[in-house]
């Protein structure tokens, strides 16, 4: 059983995931139309990378059960590309912690007159950090991170149905 639940990359990542793909296809493009550059090697590794940077644009993550193990993985069109164990046996509670999810690219924090140039590229988004616990709460590992609240809740009904742990 699996169910895939959202977008493996953030919103930055995705963006800057994009841009690269387009400057490495105009580069393939000029080197492909120019007549003085005639080495096929490097077009062919171009168009691998972006064969591979447009793969992990489409992955996407869930969770993913197997004969009783409860896996995080990464998928690409249903297919389990990376999958990673998650054991269940010490805990007894699945929790629901809510916070913001923050990314901030500004490098000039020390030198005030570079970061009154700067323009502020922080993008904050909702997040939920779906977390398996003992009774006592003192053992806490994560699961998985999702920012779409309908999403959270259809991942915690399949932990919920298919392994030992109940909702907190």
């Amino acid at each position: 059983m699996k169910v895939i639940l959202e977008r493996n990359l953030d919103f930055r990542q995705f963006q800057n995931l994009i841009i690269l793909i387009f400057c490495c296809t105009a580069i393939l493009l000029g080197l492909h139309n120019s007549l003085e550059f005639q080495s096929i090697i490097i077009e062919l590794v171009l168009f691998v990378f972006i064969i591979f940077f447009f793969t992990i644009l489409l992955t996407k993550k869930g969770l993913y059960l197997k004969n009783g193990i409860l896996y995080k993985t990464v998928f690409l069109y249903g297919f389990v590309l990376i999958k990673n164990r998650i054991p269940v046996e010490n805990y007894e509670k699945v929790l629901l912690l809510a916070g913001i999810l923050s990314t901030n690219y500004n490098d000039s924090k020390k030198t005030q007159e570079l970061h009154n140039w700067e323009p502020d590229l922080n993008v904050s988004v909702k997040s939920f950090l779906i977390v398996m616990t003992n009774e006592s709460l003192n053992l806490k590992k994560r699961i998985i991170r999702l920012t779409k609240p309908d999403k959270v809740k259809i991942a915690i009904d399949f932990i919920v149905e298919n392994t030992n742990l109940v909702s907190e």
